[in-house]
């Protein structure tokens, strides 16, 4: 925490040593000359401190984001829950992850200086991703959901306290306004860290979780949870490491209830006088400082300008969310490489290491020699209108995707999927203009009428067979044409799945049925050619029954011991492996029901670099801006407010999220709407805002900054 700016001063020869605050004494001559700016040529040298925090921040954010990039799927998939109320309490954990900074950064300031607040809730911070993890075993009998819920939310509160202060400790370390630029540089490797630990958990993680551990064919969640706890626990050590070389400053005092007794009195104030001043808050002045009174204005300032930048996050925040279930929906298969969904958002993390450099050393310098964008808000426009476009991307690609989608019968219409286990194909009677079922196939009629039907089924081999299908209004029904005790025979498949049977998996896992014709009892043994899964099927005469595989690539097929063949099954795509024959002449067949995912996941990389280069512009910029623009008292509160600014972001995706559009594509077009339109007043805001000068502060003579006017 900053140190003090009472009257506390020593006198010494020629010098007296007053509250400096950028943190350490400063050197002020007898004729009131700041020895600081005699020696302001001099370069100061780089506190090595630094580095110890740079590290922290690394293990940290790889245990977050390697935690939070699983979690959806996780939410989804192990706990249950649905695709839209896994969106909820996703979103509601990323919420109060950026709810918690206020309390974070008001301990910091106030009580325990930021030094021990970062080391007392990373203690909590590392239980919660025991917990997590130790929730996620599924051989245990525990309440899975509750343990899972109570380690988010230490999670939240640890990570919460963290943030608002290792940014600004870490700014601490440094004097200003001499080291002005090392403190900018110093931002940019500290996002630099945050985005290294991402990109390598990003990708770890969901590689993690594929395997089976503990005894399990389902995802290792345990150790996808486990690896990071294990960095979090790492990241602790690291930090208490550099303590000997931090300069820790004391904190100042309970800041928020100055602040709101500051401002309450000035509004009480003003009520009852009659009297006119420049600004409502000098209403103040009888009861406390023009110091105080000066930083709390600057305060209200900066809240005011942030309130528009909410929903920036409301939409960079989905990337783990709905753009990770868009990629479920798409095809990571690269020949040498499959992708899996949530290895997408690794992308991000990548392209920030990538844009870091290229913005400081190209891209800033050309639009500020071409006069376009030189200051911080201008950055922050320009990166709120980039998300927009982003997420315009988006729904684009979401639309393309919907067209691969099968088409469920409407309003009036049934859809009926025949399936043919004869060496000879079948006409077909009494529904018109049916093409003939073909021999070892399938034929899929959707949108017949949902009139039920007299059908007359004809082959060369087996004779025909007659009779009335009972056809429902927008259901599917399945049925599979066979030989029963010598006469020909149709019998119904899909009695349990229903619908189901024709609507893809969410997790972009295949689905996979069989069909056996003969009489004898199978038992099923299906495993990955990699044996990460092995399962066994139970299968009697004319039994079939859906499954959804727990992963898509090359399956071995075993029948009561015995190969059958090796099938390959492709991200989303519905399958029928037909079974024909007795155990010692069985021959197999399979046929792709509802073709896999067509479009690449590749095709996200437009939105990852649109929406990457409006988090270097917005996000970046908005952290030392907030650090800057912040009275030196009040460091820690205001860089929790601009997280802040996340958690409510969050609150809109629930908000919206609560309406259930029917139309992914529509919501995405609806957030990048509502970023457009926000921006615009943000540029309003941004126009009337006027930058602190730095170069003044922590001079005796002046009570509060000075503002120079500086347009957008």
């Amino acid at each position: 925490m900053e140190m003090s700016q009472e009257d506390k001063k020593v006198k010494i020869p020629l010098l007296r040593v007053t509250g400096n605050p950028g943190g350490g004494p400063e050197m002020v001559s007898e004729n009131g000359m700041n020895e600081m700016e005699k020696t302001s040529s001099k370069k100061l040298k780089y506190p090595k401190s630094v580095f110890f925090i740079i590290v922290n921040e690394f293990c940290e954010r790889f245990c977050y984001y390697g935690m939070r990039g699983v979690l959806a799927l996780y939410l989804k998939d192990s706990l249950q829950y649905s695709e839209n109320n896994a969106t909820i309490i996703y979103h509601m954990f990323v919420m109060l992850c950026y709810f918690s900074p206020v309390f974070g950064g008001i301990m910091a300031d106030a009580w325990l200086g930021k030094y021990n607040t970062i080391l007392y809730v990373s203690l909590i911070y590392a239980a919660g991703n025991i917990v997590l993890s130790f929730g996620s075993v599924e051989a245990l009998s525990i309440p899975h959901k509750e343990l899972s819920i109570l380690g988010l939310i230490l999670i939240a509160v640890g990570t919460g306290g963290i943030k608002p202060c290792v940014s600004s400790f870490g700014g601490d370390q440094f004097v200003l306004p001499q080291q002005e630029r090392q403190l900018q540089r110093f931002f940019s490797v500290f996002y630099f860290s945050i985005n290294a630990g991402s990109v390598l958990s990003s990708f770890l993680t969901p590689m993690l979780r594929e395997y089976h551990c503990l005894g399990s064919n389902e995802d290792c969640y345990p150790l996808a949870f486990g690896l990071p706890a294990a960095l979090m626990i790492a990241s602790v050590v690291i930090f208490i490491m550099g303590s000997p070389m931090y300069k820790k400053n004391s904190p100042q005092g309970n800041i928020a209830i100055q602040v709101s007794g500051c401002i309450s009195h000035a509004v009480a104030n003003k009520i009852g006088s009659k009297e006119n001043k420049k600004h409502w808050l000098d209403y103040a002045e009888d009861r406390y400082n023009s110091k105080l009174i000066a930083d709390i204005k600057v305060l209200l300032r900066i809240i005011y300008l942030f309130t528009p930048t909410i929903v920036f996050w409301a939409l960079y925040d989905q990337q783990g969310s709905k753009w990770t279930f868009q990629a479920s929906r798409m095809n990571g298969d690269l020949g040498w490489f499959t992708i899996q969904p949530d290895q997408m958002q690794t992308l991000n993390s990548v392209l920030v290491l990538i844009f870091i450099p290229l913005f400081e050393s190209v891209v800033y310098p050309i639009l500020a020699k071409l006069r376009l964008v030189r200051t911080s808000l201008q950055k922050l426009v320009v990166g709120g209108f980039l998300a927009a476009l982003a997420f315009l991307l988006s729904g684009i690609l979401e639309l393309r995707i919907q067209q691969e989608n099968p088409t469920l019968p409407g309003s009036g219409q049934s859809e009926l999927v025949l399936y043919n286990s004869l060496n000879c194909s079948a006409t077909i009677n009494g529904i018109p203009n049916v093409p003939q079922l073909p021999a070892l196939d399938f034929l899929d009629l959707n949108g017949i009428s949902s009139e039920p039907a007299n059908v007359t089924l004809s082959t060369d081999c087996a004779g025909s067979w007659s009779g009335t299908l009972e056809l429902k209004e927008n259901k599917v029904f399945s049925y599979m044409l066979l030989i029963e005790n010598n006469n020909l025979s149709l019998t119904q498949l899909n009695m349990t799945e229903g619908n189901n049977e024709m609507i893809k998996s969410q997790t972009s896992t295949p689905k996979l049925k069989i069909l056996y014709t003969g009489v004898d009892q199978l038992s099923i043994l299906a495993k990955t050619t990699d044996n990460i899964r092995n399962f066994t099927i139970d299968y009697g005469s004319h039994q079939s029954k859906q499954i959804t595989m727990p992963l898509f690539g090359w399956y071995s097929i075993t029948v009561n011991g015995k190969f059958i063949a090796d099938i390959k099954l492709k991200q989303g795509g519905i399958y029928v492996l037909m079974l024909e024959g007795n155990l010692d002449n069985m021959t197999s067949k399979l046929l792709t029901v509802v073709k896999p995912n067509g479009m690449s996941m590749l095709w996200q990389i437009p939105q990852y670099v649109v929406i990457t280069s409006a988090e270097i512009m917005f996000s970046i910029t908005g952290l030392e801006f907030s650090y800057s623009e912040s009275p030196d008292s009040m460091k820690s509160v205001i860089m929790s407010l601009w997280l802040l600014t996340d958690s409510f972001g969050n609150i809109i995706v629930l908000i919206i999220a609560g309406f259930k559009l029917a139309n992914a594509a529509y919501e995405m077009f609806l957030f990048s709407g509502l970023m457009s339109v926000v921006m615009l007043y943000f540029i309003y805001l941004a126009c009337q805002y006027t930058y602190v000068d730095r170069s003044q502060r922590g001079k005796e003579e002046k009570d509060e900054p000075v503002i120079e006017q500086t347009r957008i």
